[in-house]
C-alpha cells in the first residue's frame, strides 16, 4: 500500500521560478500573473520581473525561467527585452528549465506572435530545456487558455524532477 501511495503522490518539491515579462497593453502581465498563480496552486513561490528590471546573469539560482513576450512591429521582440535577449547569446543555461509564452493578435497574420517563436529559438540556444510548446495566446488570457497555461506549468514542474 505505501509503494502505491507514493506513486501517486503529488508532492513537487519547491524549485527556484522566475517568470519575467513585458507589455504594453497589460496582456502579458496578465499571461504572467495567471502562469504564476498556476505555480503557486503546486506549492510554489514564483517571483515576477519585468524585462527592464532584469540583468539574465542574476538568474544563475533558478531552476526555471518563465518569458513571457509580446510581439512588436513586423514580428519583433520588444525593444524592453532587446539586452535581455541580447545577453542570451553569452549566457550557458544548460541546468535550466523554460518556457516562452506570449500574448499577440491574430489580425497581423503570418507575425502573430513571432516574437514568441523567436524567443523560444535563442532559448535553446542557451542550451536550456525548453520543456513545453511555446504557448501564444489571442489578446488577454482568459479562462478558455487555462488549460494550456497549465500545461505549461505542468510540464515545467515534471522536468524539473
Amino acid at each position: 500500500m505505501k509503494a502505491l501511495a507514493k506513486k501517486f503522490s503529488t508532492k513537487i518539491e519547491s524549485v527556484k521560478v522566475d517568470i519575467i515579462y513585458a507589455t504594453i497593453t497589460g496582456n502579458n502581465e496578465l499571461l504572467a500573473n495567471a502562469v504564476a498563480n498556476e505555480f503557486k496552486k503546486r506549492g510554489q513561490t514564483p517571483e515576477i520581473h519585468e524585462f527592464d528590471d532584469t540583468d539574465i546573469f542574476d538568474l544563475e539560482d533558478s531552476d526555471i525561467i518563465v518569458l513571457v513576450c509580446y510581439t512588436y512591429d513586423n514580428g519583433s521582440i520588444p525593444d524592453e527585452s532587446l539586452d535581455f535577449f541580447d545577453d542570451m547569446q553569452e549566457i550557458d543555461w544548460t541546468d535550466k528549465i523554460c518556457a516562452i509564452l506570449g500574448s499577440g493578435d491574430k489580425f497581423y497574420g503570418k507575425d502573430y506572435c513571432k516574437a514568441v517563436d523567436t524567443f523560444a529559438e535563442q532559448i535553446k540556444k542557451t542550451g536550456a530545456n525548453l520543456a513545453t510548446s511555446p504557448v501564444k495566446i489571442q489578446l488577454a488570457p482568459d479562462e478558455s487558455d487555462a488549460p494550456a497555461i497549465k500545461k505549461c506549468v505542468s510540464e515545467l514542474l515534471a522536468a524539473s524532477n
